[in-house]
């Protein structure tokens, strides 16, 4: 399942790339998508919807504009990243880092946010629905 949902992902990347829709950084992408680990990462406008990134470490990685809807980012270490304008729409967030995070404008309609550590965290009107 993870080789279909990674292939799926590369041959977005690789597209959206194509047509100057991503700003992200390929080789970060990929180590992201190796290793689970890319800490200080250039991840702006990346799509992964529906992605398995439990546990991963993000700490101070730049995910504005980011697609994470549906993502299952349990217990992932996202402590002072910035995900201002990012689509978290009904992810996982449960026990994850949030710690400093910027979240301004960043959609969490209907996110789980079980245990999540979200000490001076940054978002517009301070709730989370």
């Amino acid at each position: 399942m993870k080789s279909v949902t990674l292939g799926a992902v590369s041959f977005g990347l690789i597209f959206g790339l194509a047509a100057g829709a991503i700003a992200a950084n390929p080789q970060q992408v990929n180590q992201l998508l190796q290793t689970n680990q890319c800490r200080g990462c250039d991840l702006r406008s990346i799509p992964l919807p529906q992605a398995s990134l439990a546990n991963a470490d993000l700490q101070r990685a730049d995910l504005r504009g980011a697609n994470l809807r549906e993502a299952n980012l349990s217990g992932a270490n996202l402590s002072g990243a910035a995900l201002s304008g990012a689509s978290l729409r009904q992810a996982n967030l449960a026990g994850a880092d949030l710690t400093n995070a910027n979240l301004i404008g960043a959609d969490l309609t209907g996110a789980k946010l079980d245990n999540a550590k979200l000490a001076g965290a940054t978002w517009v009107d301070g709730t989370i629905k």
